[in-house]
């Protein structure tokens, strides 16, 4: 049979690079999800992607929980002028597959990174996620996975990444004195099968050198191996539930070669990098906490100037919806300004809850998750609660707030009270992602208001708690928690 062969022309650059998602809510139809890999991006493209909110999506912007960039009310008849204009950028999108009802075109997702990478320790390993997310993107061996693949880097100590939930987290170690990583497998708390599950240590040691190799031969073999029979068996999850921490390194090995053993896993903290602090340069970072992560064009061209005015030219992305200041001199002088435009909270809270866009997918009516967020910070300030308190919130069993980690979370779903179909919320308590810990389900089926009721009865009966022990600690709230 004769090959017939189509001259793409220009049109090619943007073949398995770019898409658009699917919006159901809000008057949108489509979005556009921007990866910046590592989170990093600098003044010059914050402009940039201001100018196309404004041109494009009415001037909204999200920073999501994986350091992407995110537009609505994309109109698909623009979708070439808009890809041109990343593709200058250079710049690309997740490939959003909810138009596929099969097993197939899932991608290597935006691969995340500490957004301190090389500014709180020496080792640098957004360099990996930058790497990676270029070679992967696009690439034709990679963009027909069973289901989407999320990869994570972290070397600074602390669980900034969230590395539980990601199919594929590299956790920096040392073994003799040579720098790599140790492995998380298998991580994903969305209900596809077998359901929410946190990852698994794979007890090897990933040399510094091998580890492009590696996470290389891991995403293929979820690639050949995962299964293709229905898009809810098709998350490398399932593949590690069916076979097994030890199969997977077999078949890993197999494609790379033996890997030393390493079997304890770091004891990771809590630490995300908020407020301010000292760089291993002498400088200094800020992080400017968002709640949602939502902006608009013209404060994100502030957000851009400002780092222009005061830092590299720089910011970070984190996967706590925030935004990071780098190489600052004068912190006092950029946070004088940024409270010009931006409410600078104190309190732990703000900086380390998330909220999905459930608002534009049409999971959630009346009051979504970025709504819901708003209003139970509000119960959490009204308490003056300052410590370290985390509250995720989902639209749906998609989980793409990660609820089940967070020491409060909420998921969406639509239910019926007195014949009416409302907005809902089922409440999880006491998870910790750090700990590889799910939270548990605490209360089913509440009004946005009951939801808010319940959590003011939670803390009040907290901080009697609290008031009990003799010595506060940072494990205060999650011990109660515990036996609530």
């Amino acid at each position: 049979m004769e090959e017939i062969s189509i001259d793409l022309g220009e049109i090619g650059k943007f073949i398995g690079k770019y898409s658009l998602g699917r919006d159901n809510g809000m008057g949108s139809l489509h979005f556009l999800r921007i990866k910046i890999p590592a989170g990093q991006i600098n003044a010059e493209r914050i402009f940039e992607i201001a100018s196309m909110s404004r041109e494009y999506g009415r001037g909204y912007v999200e920073v999501t929980d994986r350091q992407d960039i995110q537009l609505h009310w994309i109109d698909s008849d623009k979708s070439l002028e808009i890809f041109e204009r990343l593709y200058r950028l250079g710049y690309t999108t997740d490939l959003c597959g909810q138009g596929f009802s099969g097993a197939c075109h899932g991608d290597v997702r935006n691969i995340i990174a500490c957004p301190l990478s090389g500014k709180v320790s020496d080792f640098d390993v957004a360099k990996y996620a930058v790497s990676l997310t270029e070679f992967f993107s696009g690439n034709p061996d990679y963009i027909d996975l069973p289901r989407k693949f999320k990869i994570a880097f972290t070397a600074c100590g602390s669980d900034c990444i969230r590395a539980g939930v990601n199919d594929l987290a590299m956790i920096s170690v040392e073994k003799d004195g040579e720098r790599g990583f140790t492995p998380l497998i298998g991580g994903s708390v969305g209900a596809s099968f077998p359901g929410p599950s946190l990852a698994k240590h794979m007890p090897v040691f990933v040399p510094e050198d091998d580890v492009f190799e590696f996470v290389k031969a891991v995403v293929e073999v979820h690639r050949d191996y995962s299964s293709r029979e229905s898009k809810v068996k098709a998350r490398f999850k399932n593949l590690v539930a069916s076979w097994g921490v030890e199969k997977v390194r077999e078949v890993v090995e197999e494609k790379i070669g033996k890997l030393e053993d390493f079997k304890e896993l770091p004891d990771l903290k809590h630490d995300v990098h908020n407020g301010s602090g000292k760089q291993v340069n002498g400088l200094h970072y800020f992080t400017l906490p968002l709640i949602g992560g939502v902006l608009d064009a013209d404060r994100l061209d502030v957000i851009g100037e400002l780092a222009e005015k005061y830092g590299s030219g720089e910011i970070r992305l984190t996967t706590t919806q925030n935004i990071t200041f780098v190489d600052v001199e004068d912190v006092e002088a950029l946070k004088n300004e940024l409270s010009r435009h931006f409410r600078l909270y104190d309190s732990e809270v703000f900086y380390n809850s998330i909220g999905c866009a459930s608002d534009f997918c049409g999971k959630t009516r009346d009051v979504h998750a970025k709504d819901m967020l708003r209003k139970l910070l509000e119960v959490v300030e009204k308490h003056g609660i300052k410590e370290d308190v985390r509250i995720h919130i989902s639209g749906c069993h998609n989980a793409c707030g990660c609820h089940h980690v967070a020491h409060f979370g909420l998921m969406g779903k639509l239910m019926k009270r007195n014949g009416s179909v409302v907005q809902g919320y089922d409440l999880y308590i006491g998870g910790d992602f750090r700990g590889l810990k799910m939270a548990k389900l605490y209360k089913e089926s509440l009004t946005p208001e009951e939801a808010a009721e319940v959590l003011d009865d939670i803390l009040r009966r907290y901080k009697q708690f609290r008031e009990q022990k003799e010595q506060l600690n940072g494990n205060t709230l999650n011990e109660f928690l515990e036996v609530l």
